[in-house]
């Protein structure tokens, strides 16, 4: 009886494995649908609404399933005034970090990350709908759905700590680190979120956060695309 229970635990931990990479690839879909429309030149209303309704679809996806397997409710009648001033607080740390990797790049010659360059890139050539559903919305939930949901509450579910970290590491492998710069920026902003995550046992905690950090960020990618493409200002 106690090898067949384990067999069925480990043929259940295989079965999230698989999940978690299907669901990876998934969404990756909006991603790899913006470059293509980019490549082709699509007018950026009618590329930015195609982005816009697939985006929409993974990530009814994805917070469907969250909720069907308890991941998260996606119910904030939890958040209280404490919760504001963790999210304050955290994300102060992860500009901090940020600050911190980005002086370190200056002194070894580099402006900016290899994953940060593609971003500007496609903020550049897309469509700011695009953009917005990719950075703002896509990213936060699907991130932390894989990251901080799947990895340690399913794959490794009874060793959560032991899940944290691992899904600490894979979020910051996914944004390709290519130095010690980098690795620090997206290693110490991947670390938050999981505190985020585990001290609150809310995966919906980190997504705010995570929204936050990326919603921010592409308002001021939008603000320069704005000027760049109206005004004919290269910042």
């Amino acid at each position: 009886m106690k090898e067949k229970n384990m067999w069925k635990e480990l043929l259940n931990r295989a079965g999230w494995l698989l999940i978690f990479f299907l669901a990876t690839i998934l969404y990756q879909i909006p991603l790899a649908v913006t470059a293509i429309l980019a490549l082709h030149q699509v007018p950026l209303l009618q590329s930015g609404l195609i982005v816009a309704g697939i985006s929409i679809v993974v990530l009814a996806l994805f917070i469907i399933g969250a909720r069907k397997t308890q991941l998260a409710s996606f119910n904030f009648s939890f958040f209280r005034a404490k919760d504001l001033a963790r999210l304050g607080l955290s994300y102060l740390v992860i500009i901090g970090s940020n600050i911190l990797g980005s002086i370190l790049l200056q002194l070894s010659n580099e402006t900016t990350t290899g994953n940060q360059s593609q971003i500007n890139d496609m903020v550049q050539h897309s469509s700011l709908i695009s953009s917005f559903f990719l950075l703002a919305l896509l990213a936060p939930i699907c991130e932390e759905i894989l990251c901080r949901g799947i990895i340690p509450k399913k794959i490794f579910r009874g060793k959560e700590n032991w899940g944290f970290i691992v899904g600490t590491i894979v979020f910051a492998l996914l944004h390709q680190p290519s130095n010690l710069p980098s690795l620090l920026i997206y290693g110490g902003m991947s670390i938050v979120l999981s505190w985020t995550a585990y001290k609150t046992q809310r995966l919906e905690m980190s997504i705010l956060l995570h929204m936050i950090v990326n919603g921010v960020a592409f308002c001021l990618l939008a603000l320069v695309v704005i000027m760049s493409r109206t005004l004919g200002i290269s910042v």
